[in-house]
């Protein structure tokens, strides 16, 4: 009898070594590299005949690929990084970080500092290289929700605490971001910070005032600027408007029908060639789907999709609340801005200039999201190990 009850303690060995061996979720590690990969290659086809053909990018074809290999290379180095680095430190840091975010949000804003693109001041020049504020505050937000949802744990459900924290560093950050003004931006941070907040559990009636409060703001300063207006014009219907409103959405959809089920072939689309403003860049959905055709959105899409699973697998096997929240934050962050920059192009909601994550032009962006699935697979590393030595306490 006691050989038949050593047995399965002689069979779950080999598992624990087997899962000693895989320290961290690979499948989120090897599909982010996959879609970095493919964001390089595409950042190439879309912006090569553009750069080589405008002096405003010295007639060099390459400048947005090496840019972009730039943003990888370093964004690989974070994402591994950050895939060491204890998340709950993270904690810790709420406020330096959020400290940080605010100071350049506010110093993007200054006359001659901040660099001035098509009406609207969002980026700062470091080190020679540009950096977009707003993709920092959108981590540093991140870690300050977490944190505050994890020391408030037991006391989510008051407003005071559950939300009330949150919403005012998050209404900061907005006020900055509206000032630049990049209102996609605060759409992309607004609907993170709620999803987190009732992941965190507020109440529900507290929720639903807020998201009510939201969109009725959001409309009200939605009129207060004749350009976003017209945006929504234009979306009611592009077509009329194709040679001015509506034309970036008209030749994204011309792009879109073009590529039929297997595309034109990788390097062959034609709306590149000029037509489509931002190919590289937040319309460069359409760019692939006009290349690579409908299989090649599935792919692309169903690549995003299995990340975001595995993201929210991560968030619920966290070892604590507030990795559960990190976790939550990260995964909504990127499913967000996939669902939004791809209906846009797609003409399902009106424009707005939200980048696909990993794949768009965009070294800040491509950077802080890499560093981003580090921290994840740090809480998938550390989940892990705490099932494991669970186990083993079991087992004793």
């Amino acid at each position: 009898m006691q050989n038949v009850q050593k047995m399965p303690a002689v069979q779950k060995a080999p598992r624990a070594g087997a899962a000693a061996k895989r320290p961290m979720d690979y499948f989120i590690l090897i599909t982010t590299l996959i879609l970095v990969s493919f964001g390089v290659i595409m950042v190439f086809s879309a912006s090569y005949y553009l750069a080589e053909s405008s002096s405003a990018y010295n007639n060099d074809g390459l400048f947005f690929f090496k840019k972009q290999i730039v943003g990888a290379v370093v964004g690989l180095i974070g994402m591994i990084g950050f895939s060491f680095f204890n998340y709950k430190y993270l904690a810790k840091l709420k406020y330096p970080l959020m400290i940080v975010a605010l100071v350049l949000l506010a110093v993007v804003l200054i006359p001659g500092v901040g660099r001035d693109v098509n009406g609207s001041s969002r980026w700062l020049y470091i080190f020679g290289q540009s950096v977009q504020p707003s993709e920092i505050a959108k981590f540093a937000l991140i870690v300050f929700v977490s944190a505050t949802i994890s020391v408030n744990k037991d006391r989510m459900r008051t407003f005071r605490f559950g939300m009330l924290p949150s919403l005012f560093v998050a209404g900061i950050v907005c006020i900055l971001i509206y000032l630049q003004p990049n209102f996609s931006a605060i759409v992309c941070i607004c609907l993170t910070v709620i999803i987190m907040l009732f992941v965190g559990g507020v109440k529900g009636w507290h929720m639903g005032v807020l998201m009510g409060t939201g969109l009725a703001g959001g409309l009200a300063v939605m009129q207060l600027s004749d350009y976003r207006v017209n945006r929504v014009i234009s979306f009611l219907d592009p077509w009329q408007y194709s040679d001015s409103l509506g034309y970036q959405v008209v030749q994204s959809l011309y792009a879109i029908g073009a590529g039929g089920f297997f595309g034109r072939g990788l390097g062959n689309a034609r709306q590149k060639l000029l037509y489509l403003p931002y190919g590289q860049s937040d319309f460069i959905f359409s760019i692939i789907v006009e290349e690579l055709g409908f299989l090649g959105a599935v792919v692309l899409i169903g690549l995003f999709g299995f990340l975001i699973y595995r993201g929210v697998r991560v968030a619920t096997r966290a070892p604590d609340l507030f990795g559960a929240s990190l976790a939550t934050g990260i995964v909504s962050i990127i499913a967000i801005q996939v669902c939004v920059n791809i209906a846009v192009v797609t003409s399902s909601i009106p424009p707005t200039g939200v980048s696909l994550p990993f794949i768009s032009y965009g070294s800040s962006s491509l950077v802080i999201f890499m560093c981003m699935i580090g921290i994840l697979l740090n809480i998938s590393k550390q989940g892990r190990a705490q099932r494991q030595a669970e186990a083993g306490a079991e087992h004793h």
